[in-house]
């Protein structure tokens, strides 16, 4: 059965900022490597027949700057959260290909070993082809992070495949160490993998409301007249509240492959070496019992006796934020664009 990637990538990246703008979002640059993360994205799953990816027009002319002309986009003429997304992507490949596997990714994850995240994407495509559930692929958590959603793994389907028991939001410190030791529980990577006529039938059950609206664009020839009209009837809903966690079609793929989500500036230390002084920075820079900084800036930085910063520096603004403080980042972004 055909394998089809889809990317989502239509958010804003405001943790990012000022690095991240709505004009040059996150998606659209180099965080962690020398490359913009649309490009890694692209790299690590360009050998599949096809590629596609799901954002707003906008995003849509900026990743064809980036990428090579084969790449396919589904515009959403209107944000409306993941599940509208997914859905779109699911009628309009049933209408090209037919039934056919379609695989889930985000922009913003980044992997250390790519040939064991191809081994175990094509395993549970396999799964997915020869059975009618949606895999979800969990990292098997290395720490107890208080960040990321978990799945807890129910009875053994087969090899590292299991039924999913529940779905648990982001813990508190003691609830994530308590996951950790327990064995039965996977990070949330937000992948996953399934035929498009399965998860539109899930949606079917789970949205009725937007499968009825999915339809209609269906049969209104994808016009963009009716796409929109149609999006902005849909509720804005992520696929994991409104699908994935009512459905009983779900089984968990526990991965060990190196992950991270590049959610904020705190994941640039999980992924960067550190300088002797236990600083992260992708350019060169000056410190003096300074430790466990993060530095993103063209400029030489000079660091005198601090520690735990978040300091970025871009032409139009710059920030300066402590390290665990980073969520804030957001909120004094609404607080003056209100």
């Amino acid at each position: 059965m055909k394998i089809v990637p889809v990317i989502l990538a239509g958010g804003k990246g405001e943790r990012f900022w000022p690095l991240s703008t709505p004009e040059n979002p996150k998606q659209c640059l180099p965080i962690v490597s020398d490359q913009p993360m649309i490009v890694d994205t692209y790299n690590r799953l360009k050998d599949f027949d096809d590629f596609f990816i799901v954002a707003n027009s906008f995003l849509c002319d900026k990743f064809r700057k980036l990428l090579p002309e084969n790449v396919n986009y589904i515009e959403e003429p209107i944000a409306r959260n993941t599940a509208p997304a997914i859905g779109l992507a699911c009628i309009t490949l049933l209408q090209k290909y037919g039934d056919c596997i379609v695989f889930f990714e985000t922009a913003d994850h980044y992997y250390e070993d790519i040939s064991h995240y191809i081994k175990d994407i094509k395993n549970a495509c396999t799964f997915a082809s020869n059975h009618d559930k949606i895999v979800l692929i969990g990292i098997t958590p290395k720490n107890p992070h208080t960040g990321y959603g978990y799945i807890k793994s129910g009875s053994n389907v087969e090899n590292d495949l299991f039924l999913v028991d529940s779905f648990k939001e982001k813990p508190d410190l003691p609830t994530a160490q308590k996951y950790v030791k327990d064995g039965k529980y996977s990070w949330n990577s937000g992948m996953f993998i399934g035929k498009s006529s399965v998860i539109l039938h899930e949606i079917e059950k789970s949205l009725p409301s937007l499968f009825s609206g999915l339809q209609n664009i269906k049969e209104g020839d994808f016009s963009k007249e009716i796409l929109h009209d149609e999006f902005s009837k849909f509720e804005k809903i992520s696929i994991d509240y409104g699908v994935l966690e009512r459905s009983n079609e779900t089984v968990v793929l526990q991965s060990t492959m190196p992950w991270d989500d590049i959610g904020d500036f705190n994941a640039v230390s999980r992924i960067l070496k550190p300088d002797s002084e236990g600083n992260f920075s992708k350019n060169p820079i000056h410190s003096l019992d300074a430790h466990g900084n993060i530095i993103i800036s063209k400029k030489l930085v000079a660091l005198i006796d601090v520690e735990e910063l978040i300091i970025v520096d871009t032409k139009d603004a710059l920030l300066i934020c402590k390290r665990s403080e980073s969520q804030k980042i957001r909120d004094i972004i609404r607080k003056y664009n209100n």
